[in-house]
Parts: structure tokens; sequence; C-alpha cells
């Protein structure tokens, strides 16, 4: 918010800003000023901003007077004027002396040219979108021909400035349905009725505009229509949406026979928002009809990319989803399916498939809807699942080389053979079609098609990537007797392979999939088991030593979880020395690697075996170290995972504190007690102190944020026996600001004593300054304004420089500096 230091700048901002001489501020600057008029302008109503800042209503008339004002000093006086017209009262007062009419009047202006910048007639569409927030205002487009203005603007050669035009008739349309219309008590100069004729007036003529539009020749003008036609369906109510629908209906008739592909994103948008209107129940507006009309009969060209869109559609009737459905798969059954669906192939798609990019093209259309459509388990009518599952590991079949037996699949083969780009998608197809329970039985060959691609050398990184996601789908979803012994015979021996790997993402992936099958499985002893037994551990461990440090990270993950499963199966006779191997090198990373990801890994592992209650004495004894080093790392996210890791910490170990605090001086205290001499020793309020003075504000926040928990704990124990909770300040970062924070306040209770003319000895009251080496914590807690450092904390770092106050002073200080001196504030 503006104080009344702005207030008192504002005279000497709005002269520089109207001088044309000066250099106009940044778009930016003059952008977050008008942010700052906004805010003020909605506490109070225009009328009261303007009787005490007349410096505006000044400003705005030397800025349209000017012969040699600067566009984008105009466009900011528009939009300014229109936010001031925003309320009933402010609009009176700039309405009264004519000055409304004056600044949107572009004839009117100092100089007729500026409007041929796009800023300009940018920001005289803004500040009437800004205007039109009550009646009056309507009046005034209505009254002024502003209507034409706008309309001929909807199809600027500046996308932006169309765009906005659009977005104003919408919102012109949107008024005049609205409740507020049925009041017009409050209209200035004019009566109920005749506003309404024009109103009535306005109306048919955006609607003439539209009809106008689709009807045209201009393929820009025709698609300004239809998207102005679609936001009008998707944000006015009735009569506006009927009447409407009702005269376009023919000129889009028109346009979907026409079957311009250009057109189909755009037809299809339009149709989509009518179908969340009451114009799909109403059989004469042929929604459904045109839906229709644009799949054809799978004959055409655009018909595929236009079922592609109804199959994402979310209300769409059965019948138009089902024959949208059953065309988007053609391409896919015509590919994979026996040599008579060739006789059934129409000859556009039969053309299509001929050719390498419209083939690649339709089957990534095809796949990718299938996934879609599998994703919220569509029930398949006309065909089974199966079938489609079968024709999906068909065509993963011919990518990865498979060559066909029929004349039908060669024709397609050639283009297909190590298409990337179809395997990905016919991956993430296959995954998605684990949900359905009735193709179970083709589990051994969707497991052999995913090893056939692990064990390719050709495949590419991301193929691989997608390939483990499937198969972690299929693994998850569709357990099975034999599982333990596929994972142990068949999948562990290629994963071990892929570990070593000479690109580097595949290694990482290859981590994160054993991370996300371990997971997944960590219930299951048979798999903890096997992970051991088969080797992996070790060459999990060994990948802690690689030399990409994102591979480093995803092995530390998968070391995480393998050590955790450890502890779910509490098979510590074997795993003890996993867990031993795992925190020397663990440890080492987190002292002595030089990325960051690798350090992080390392404190979230910890935070999660202490979220699973994980703490044993090997963890126990590491845990000092982890906060220590974590803490003083140069990477603040590491410092803030670090920080999570001391919450859970904390968390866990006061577990039982609540109860504690309703029973005092029962043994829940000593257990209190216990826990903070633990937290002692493990170096946690070293931690927190030190993060609390961290150059790293969102590091300082949260410790703030712990500190402040922790004394609400303390607080709420009353005999809690503070000569054992001692902490000293000497050789600690922290200590200094703390011993600082403490003699200042000495000092001012000094000060208090010498004005009060109070001495050492008077009423016991101790006004010497002195040194504290040793402090106990709940004292350093009461020294430290922790509430007061949270608030200055939560407010942003240019909190200062990116005030109202401050933009204004560096607009006037820039003005006061020769040309040559030219300032970018920010």
């Amino acid at each position: 918010m503006m104080d009344s230091d702005c207030f008192s700048l504002l005279p000497a901002v709005c002269l520089v800003l109207a001088d044309p001489k000066q250099s106009p501020p940044d778009d930016t600057s003059l952008e977050k000023l008008l942010d700052w008029f906004k805010e003020l302008h909605s506490h109070s109503n225009g009328q009261v901003l303007l009787q005490h800042q007349p410096c505006l209503l000044e400003f705005i008339s030397s800025v349209c007077t000017s012969k040699t004002t600067d566009p984008a000093i105009l466009s900011f006086t528009l939009k300014l004027t229109g936010l001031l017209a925003a309320t009933p009262q402010g609009f009176h007062v700039l309405d009264e002396g004519g000055l409304l009419v004056y600044v949107f009047e572009r004839e009117a202006w100092g100089v007729c040219d500026l409007w041929e910048d796009a800023s300009v007639r940018s920001g005289w569409l803004q500040g009437l979108l800004n205007m039109l927030k009550h009646q009056q205002a309507l009046g005034f487009l209505c009254g002024n021909g502003l209507i034409k203005v706008i309309l001929q603007l909807q199809n600027d050669r500046s996308l932006f400035v169309a765009c906005l035009a659009n977005q104003l008739l919408v919102h012109i349309l949107h008024f005049l349905t609205s409740s507020n219309m049925t009041n017009g008590s409050d209209v200035v100069g004019s009566s109920e009725t005749s506003l309404r004729s024009d109103w009535v007036s306005v109306s048919s003529e955006i609607m003439n505009a539209v009809v106008e539009a689709l009807s045209s020749e201009d393929h820009p003008q025709v698609l300004q229509g239809l998207r102005l036609l679609s936001q009008v369906l998707a944000q006015c109510g009735e009569p506006i949406i009927s009447t409407l629908w009702k005269d376009v209906l023919v000129p889009l008739e028109v346009l979907i026979n026409r079957g311009s592909e250009s057109l189909i994103q755009t037809l299809i948008t339009v149709l989509e928002a009518a179908l969340g209107t009451p114009l799909l129940s109403k059989t004469e507006y042929k929604v459904e009809e045109l839906l229709g009309a644009m799949l054809g009969d799978g004959n055409r060209r655009e018909c595929f990319q236009c079922a592609a869109l109804i199959v994402k559609l979310e209300k769409c009737p059965e019948v138009l989803k089902r024959k949208a459905t059953d065309i988007i798969l053609l391409p896919l059954q015509c590919v994979s399916t026996q040599p008579q669906a060739e006789k059934e192939m129409n000859v556009v798609l039969k053309e299509q498939l001929s050719q390498k990019a419209s083939c690649i093209s339709l089957l990534m259309q095809s796949l990718s809807s299938l996934a879609q459509l599998a994703h919220s388990k569509y029930l398949f009518e006309d065909i089974s699942v199966h079938s489609i599952t079968s024709s999906v590991l068909l065509l993963l079949r011919m990518c990865s080389g498979h060559c066909p037996t029929s004349l039908l699949h060669i024709n397609a083969f050639t283009h297909l053979i190590g298409c990337c780009k179809v395997q990905r998608c016919g991956l993430d197809t296959l995954g998605e079609l684990s949900v359905y329970e009735e193709i179970l039985d083709l589990r051994k060959d969707i497991f052999g098609v995913l090893l056939d691609y692990l064990q390719s050398p050709d495949s590419h990184a991301t193929v691989l990537k997608k390939t483990f996601q499937a198969f972690k789908r299929w693994i998850v979803c569709s357990p099975f007797p034999d599982l333990l012994q596929f994972i142990s015979h068949d999948l562990f021996p290629v994963l071990e392979k892929r570990m070593c790997d000479l690109r580097w993402e595949v290694r990482d992936s290859t981590l994160e999939f054993i991370t996300q099958l371990t997971t997944a499985l960590n219930s299951n002893s048979g798999f903890t088991e096997a992970l051991h037994t088969s080797g992996m551990v070790s060459v999990l461990l060994s990948s802690l030593a690689d030399a990409e440090g994102y591979v480093r990270a995803s092995a530390v993950a998968a070391v995480g979880e393998a050590v955790a499963a450890s502890f779910h199966q509490t098979v510590l006779v074997s795993n003890s020395k996993l867990l031993e191997e795992a925190l020397v090198q663990m440890m080492a990373i987190l002292s002595q690697d030089t990325e960051g990801f690798p350090r992080r890994a390392v404190v979230h592992a910890f935070t999660s075996w202490l979220k699973g209650s994980h703490l044993t004495m090997g963890l126990e004894s590491s845990l000092s170290s982890v906060l220590s080093l974590g803490g003083s790392d140069f990477d603040w996210e590491v410092k803030m995972l670090t920080l999570e890791l001391a919450e859970v910490l904390m968390e866990k170990t006061l577990a039982c504190c609540p109860y504690a605090v309703q029973n005092s001086g029962s043994s829940e205290e000593t257990h209190f007690t216990q826990a903070l001499i633990k937290f002692k020793d493990f170096g946690l309020f070293d931690l927190l102190f030190n993060s609390l003075f961290d150059c790293d504000r969102p590091v300082c926040e949260k410790a703030c944020a712990l500190l402040i928990k922790l004394r609400t704990l303390i607080a709420e124990i009353a005999d809690l026996d503070n000569s054992i909770l001692f902490l000293n300040l000497c050789g600690n970062r922290w200590g200094d600001e703390v011993q600082g924070r403490y003699l200042n306040k000495q000092q001012a209770k000094a000060s208090v004593c010498v004005k009060n003319g109070a001495t050492g000895s008077d009423e016991g009251m101790d006004c010497g300054l002195h040194c504290i080496k040793n402090i106990s914590l709940p004292n350093i807690l009461q020294i430290l304004d922790l509430d007061d450092m949270q608030k200055m904390l939560t407010l942003s770092s240019d909190h200062v420089v990116n005030s109202p106050r401050s933009l204004m002073e560096d607009i006037l200080s820039a003005a006061q500096h020769s040309e040559e001196n030219i300032v970018d504030c920010y």
C-alpha cells in the first residue's frame, strides 16, 4: 500500500511522467506503478483518490493534449484512467468535466498517429476493460460509438491487441447477461429504458460481427470469429448463447463441411464449449450432429486429428466418443492386424500410412489416444482390449526390427524400424493398459517384449526409461506367483548390465527403476532376499562411486531403499554389513562430494530412514555428523533437507511430549528433559541457531519456525530444569550474534536505569553491562525475538527496493540525471 510519503511524491512523479522531454521509465516500472494504483483503488471508491490527488486529473489531461506524448506514457494513462473510472464515483468525477470522453476519443488526442503504435491500442482496450465494472461504463461504451472500434481491433495485425479486443467483447456480452443488469437505478444521465435499448443494439452488433467473421473468406478473420464464439459460449449465459448460436449455425456447418485442416482445433474448441451449455440438450442446435459431421466416416484426412481431439473431451456423448475411438484406432489396427484388414482400409488411410511422416504422426495419435482412454479405464465395446494390446505389442516388435510376415505390415515396417517416437508412445500405452485384468494372460508376451527392449544394444536412452516405467506398472499392478523368480533370473541380470552402460542417462534410469521397484516391494521378504543373493546390492554400492553426479545421487536413493527394505524385514544378520558399508560411503559423499545432488540424496536418505522408525545404533551414531555436515554445506538445498531431518528427529523424539505437558511434574517431564539433552548431544541446537543466521532466507525461515515450535514446548513445562540445558556461546558462529543481541538489550536496560536515576543497587536492579559465555536454552530463545524475525523473513528479499515509494524515488532520481546516465532500476 502507498503511505503518506508516496502521496507526497505523487505530484512530482506525475510531472515527470507527463514531461515529454524526460525519457519514460521502462514498461516494467509503469506496470508496477499501475499495480499499486489497483491495490490502492481497491481500498477506496475512486472518488476519494481523485479528490485528494488532483494531480492525477492534471496528469491525464496533460498527456492526452500533448503533441509529443510518448506511446508508453499514453498507454499507461489510458489504463490508469480506466482503473480510476472503475467505480461509479470515480467515473462521475472523470465524466463530469468531459475528460473521460477526451481520453477515449482518439481523434481528440494531441498526436493522432499514436494510434499506429500497438501498445497504445492495447492500452486503450485495457483501459476500457478496467472501467467496465458498472452500468455507467457500459452506457459510455454504447453512447460513444466505441463498439465499432473494438470490433475493428478484433482483426488487428497485432495478435495481442486482437486477443484483448476479443476479451473485451466477451466481457461486454457477459456484463449484459449478469444479474447486475436488473438494477438500473444508479445510472447517471440516462433512463433505464433507453440504456437497455442500447444494450440490445450492442449485443446485436457484436453477434452480427461474429456471423460476418465466420462467413468471411479471410482465414485470420474466421479464426478470430471462432475464438470469440468459443469464449462467449464458455463465459456468457442466456439468452446471449442461444441467440448467437442460432445465428452462427449455418456458417459453422459450412466451415465443418469444408473440412479445413487448419481450423479443426479451433472448431473443436467451439464445440467443446457448446457441450458445456444447455445447447447440447436441444436437437435443433445440432451440437452432437456437428461433432459427428467433423468425424465423418473416416475417409477424410482431418478425421483422425478430429477423433483424437474428441477422445480427450470430458463431456462428450457416448455415441460420439465410441465413433471417435473406432476411427483413432484404425491406424494401429491396420498396421498390426491380419492381411484381410488391407481390404477394409480406406484410400486416405492407406496413402497416409505409406508416407513416413504421416505414418508416424497417425500412429502416435492413435497410441496417445489409446493411452488416455486406458488411463480412465475406458470400456471398449467393438474391439477387445486383448486385441488392442496384441496390436501394441506387435507394433513395438516392428519398431525394434522384427520383420512382419504380411505385405500390409511391410508397407509400414520400413518407417518404424528404430523410430524412438513411436517406441516411447507405444511403451507409455502398454504401461497404461496394465489396469485391464482381462489381458493378464498376455503378461508373458508383454514381459518378453520389455526384456527385449532392455537387452537391445540399439535402444535409445529415452526408450529404456519408458521401458522401465512400463515394467514398473506391470509388476506393481499385476503381481503373479513366479514374479520373484522372473525378477531374480531374468530381470536382475539385465539390470546389472545396464548399470555398466556407457551412457550415464541409462545408468541413472536403471537406478531409479531399482529404487521404485524396491519401494513397491519392500514388504516382500522374498524380494529383499533376492536383492542380496543376486549380488544387486554390491552393484548398488559400487554405483555410489560413479563418475556422474546424477548417477551417484540415484545410487544413494537406491541404497537407501535397499537398507529400508532390510529394516522392514528385520533381517540384519547379512544386512548389518550393508548398513555399515552404506553409512561409510554416504558419509564420504556428504563430506567430500563436489556436486550437490548426491549430498542432497544422502540427507534425504537419512530422513526417510528416520521417518520409517529405523533409528538403530548405527544410524544414531551417524546423525550428529549428518546434522553438522549438512548444516554447514554450501548448497542451500542440502541445508534445507538437513533442517527437515532435524524436524523429523524432533517429532520422533518428542512424540509423547503433548501428554507430558499436560502432566508436568510426572515422569514424562523427565523424558522431555532427556530428549533436549539428546538434541544437544546430536548438535541439533547448533544446527538450528547457525541456520537461523544463515545467508539463505529459506534456511533462516525454516530454522526460525522450528525454534518457535521448540520454544512453545519449553514454555508449557513450568518446572523444567534449566541448569542442565546451558549452551556455550564461545566458538560458535551463532554465539556472537546472540551475545550481540544480549548486550544490546543490556545497554537498553542500562539507559533506562540512568534515565530513571537508578543504580545497580536500587530496587535490586542490575544496570551493569557484562558478557556471558554460557546461557540456558530458554534464555536464548527469550533473547532472540523469534516472532519479529519470522515476520521479517516472510517478507520478500526485495520488499524494500520493490515498494511503491522506492519506485517513485527511482523515477524522480532518473529524471534528475542526464540522458547519458540511464538508470535501470530493476
